[in-house]
């Protein structure tokens, strides 16, 4: 009998200290999740802001946000309202640091001639070939860009202020897109003149094309027609 008590306190003991040893393993591991988690390193996100400078007689500030991905956001806000006027992310291409003057006058031009500035800014494509303008439209009720599809081009050929036409063009391996953008007085944009160029050459000598025009009129094609140029 004595014998039977002695196992079943000794029992009774193991078993105790086993509970214990497993409440510690537990709060040990607890303490390292714990202590895991406080250490993680918090990814901080570069942003930039220009100095406060005067556009279509609004004052404004550059925004710029960098990702990890590599993608730029660009945020143009009114400097007292903080009113974001345009914002827009992508892969970009640019040659001037937005807080020297020159980015001013690469991205902000007058592009449908109506006297205030519009933005444009290429982002990069996978080749020449892919890169695209991309133009935003300074909307004088609102205040603010707007971006348009209709003008944004592979690239910017000419800007005839004279006549207030717009030409731009792009590529691909079997044509060339030829644009003519055609705006009235307060900047609306009256007509499109869009040629398709496709090279029919079969030899060096001679270059022999055929052209597909359209004129395009609130995005709706009034007139159509093939004709064939040698050069």
């Amino acid at each position: 009998m004595k014998n039977l008590i002695s196992i079943f306190i000794i029992l009774l003991l193991t078993n105790c200290r086993n509970a214990t040893d497993n409440v510690s393993v537990k709060k040990d591991l607890k303490d390292r999740v714990s202590g895991k988690e406080v250490s993680q390193t918090k990814i901080i996100i570069p942003v930039k802001i220009s100095q406060p400078f005067l556009l279509n007689d609004i004052k404004c500030i550059w925004k710029q946000i960098d990702s990890i991905s590599g993608a730029t956001t660009l945020e143009l806000r009114d400097y007292k309202t903080q009113r974001i006027l345009l914002t827009h992310s992508d892969y970009f291409k640019s040659e001037n640091d937005f807080n020297e003057q020159d980015y001013f006058n690469e991205h902000f031009q007058d592009l449908n001639f109506d006297g205030f500035k519009d933005f444009l800014i290429t982002s990069s494509g996978s080749s020449a070939m892919t890169d695209m303008i991309n133009i935003f439209v300074f909307n004088k009720k609102t205040k603010s860009f707007e971006f348009s599809e209709e003008l944004s081009d592979n690239a910017i050929e000419e800007k005839d202020s004279i006549n207030r036409i717009l030409s731009t063009s792009s590529f691909t391996i079997d044509n060339e897109i030829r644009k003519k953008h055609y705006f009235n007085k307060n900047g609306t944009l009256k007509y499109s003149e869009i040629i398709t160029r496709i090279d029919l050459s079969e030899d060096d000598s001679t270059s022999h094309y055929k052209n597909n025009y359209e004129k395009v009129v609130n995005g709706k094609v009034v007139m159509a027609k093939e004709y064939t140029t040698m050069e």
